[in-house]
């Protein structure tokens, strides 16, 4: 799959609540921003709403909560 791919469907997510399977972890939260190497995904760490960089390499997978739809690398 090619990086536009995963950005044109990742853009769509914007705005909604998305789990991201990375290599470091799994993420869930809600997407705020897709760049052309990272995304922006608001979550939660120990309580606190944190804004989190993700670099779209470690992405293996990523998945709507509410539609169930997904992307995989």
């Amino acid at each position: 799959m090619s990086s536009k791919e995963f950005n044109r469907f990742a853009s769509e997510l914007v705005g909604q609540e998305v789990e991201v399977v990375t290599n470091n972890g799994t993420y869930t939260g809600t997407l705020e921003y897709v760049g052309s190497d990272s995304i922006i995904l608001i979550t939660r760490v120990r309580g606190r709403r944190v804004r989190m960089a993700i670099r779209i390499a470690l992405i293996i997978a990523l998945f709507s909560l509410l539609t169930g739809s997904r992307f995989a690398l």
